[in-house]
């Protein structure tokens, strides 16, 4: 990478809601204070949920204190749903998504065969799906639990869903997966950039570079970078969706994955809401370059604690030496974390370290006001680590 060193991350609000109710910020701080509490009693109340319950009522009052004397209230297997707003400043502002599109269809699968990209699965599963919609085949169960891989294809006829990566090794017969639809800059930006700024879209003018821009990961070290851009009406030519070599693009072609992060580079400042369902589960992330920009998943509760990270990252003797954790500070720079192996000799554990040097609480470190995360490589080999979702989310 060239110089993502210097590019600037901004501040970031953070409200997350149900359809109906919206909780104000300090109930997110009462999350937090439960989760570090333990919360090993909510796993066993009652299992009953409503469909709009959000995370900041379970953190306020308590899953069973929610839901008692509640009509809404219903045996369900609906997740969490609710918005975020994403605040970006002019210049460089790193998010993520961490509400993601409701899934489509789940199941188990049948007999995988090694070296097979074809996934047998019960009828019904690929009845569920529509063509031109582009799925993320989600697996929540046995050794590949977490992987997150595009669908290429699926046929409802011979009940196969065909995948994009082979994930034949670790996948079996009866592990469960999810599908859902991927994100696009169309669901997330709008068709013609009316999401943002309560609608008015993003900063859009005449030229790509005066622009809002916003840059997607390639899996190649680099980005995709898109805008929406004013036409000219004396030259018949319409406002429409560009990328960085000034072609038109289809909004709804452009993949945003919610593992990845995106990089808006903000003409001006303003804000973006996002709405969706809560993903509950651990995800893998496959980390194959230095600076590797992912979303932070989970939109409340999770830390570095929480994270797993340590049981994943490469550690060394020294911080510079290991994989490390960037959270932006929202003062235009990075708080930097490494879980660093302690020396037996002198009798210092493993434990998770700033970039000074000094120890500090995992738990103590939280990604809730940091919707993208950046991982950097200690190595230059490709690795897969594991983010593993906040305990308490169990529950939901």
């Amino acid at each position: 990478m060239k110089d993502e060193k210097l590019l600037k991350p901004s501040k970031k609000t953070l409200t997350v809601g149900g359809v109906s109710d919206i909780f104000q910020l300090d109930c997110l701080r009462k999350l937090i204070f439960l989760v570090s509490m333990g919360l090993q009693h909510l796993k066993e109340k009652t299992k009953t949920k409503m469909k709009t319950t959000t995370l900041k009522a379970v953190a306020a009052f308590g899953l069973s204190a929610l839901l008692a004397g509640s009509a809404a209230a219903q045996e369900s297997k609906s997740k969490p749903v609710g918005y975020e707003t994403l605040a970006y400043t002019a210049g460089f502002n790193y998010l993520g998504l961490r509400l993601h599109e409701a899934p489509a269809s789940s199941g188990a699968s049948g007999a995988v065969t090694i070296g097979s990209t074809v996934i047998p699965v019960a009828d019904g599963v690929a009845d569920a799906l529509t063509t031109d919609v582009t799925y993320l085949f989600e697996v929540t169960s046995g050794d590949a639990a977490g992987a997150v891989v595009l669908v290429d294809s699926f046929d409802a006829a011979t009940d196969t869903v065909t995948l994009a990566s082979d994930i034949s090794d670790d996948f079996v017969e009866a592990d469960t997966f999810i599908i859902r639809p991927s994100a696009t800059l169309a669901s997330v930006f709008g068709a013609t950039n009316n999401v943002a700024n309560s609608g008015a879209g993003l900063t859009a003018t005449g030229s790509f570079a005066g622009s809002d821009q916003v840059w997607v990961p390639n899996g190649a070290s680099g980005f995709d970078k898109f805008a929406y851009v004013l036409g000219n009406p004396f030259l018949g030519t319409p406002n429409a969706w560009k990328n960085s070599a000034g072609a038109t693009v289809d909004p709804a072609d452009v993949n945003l994955v919610y593992t990845d992060g995106v990089i808006i580079n903000g003409a001006a400042a303003g804000n973006l809401v996002v709405s969706g369902s809560v993903k509950l589960e651990p995800v893998q992330v496959v980390l194959n370059a230095q600076f590797n920009y992912l979303s932070g998943i989970f939109p409340a509760g999770l830390t570095l604690a929480e994270s797993e990270l340590s049981l994943t990252l490469t550690k060394a003797g020294s911080f510079a030496g290991s994989d490390q954790v960037w959270l932006s500070n929202g003062a235009g720079g990075f708080n930097k974390y490494a879980f660093v192996a302690g020396n037996p000799f002198l009798g210092t554990p493993d434990s998770w370290r700033n970039s000074a040097g000094t120890v500090v609480d995992p738990a103590a470190v939280s990604f809730d006001n940091t919707s993208g995360v950046i991982l950097v490589r200690a190595g230059e080999v490709a690795k897969m680590v594991t983010i593993d979702s906040p305990d308490f989310y169990d529950a939901l």
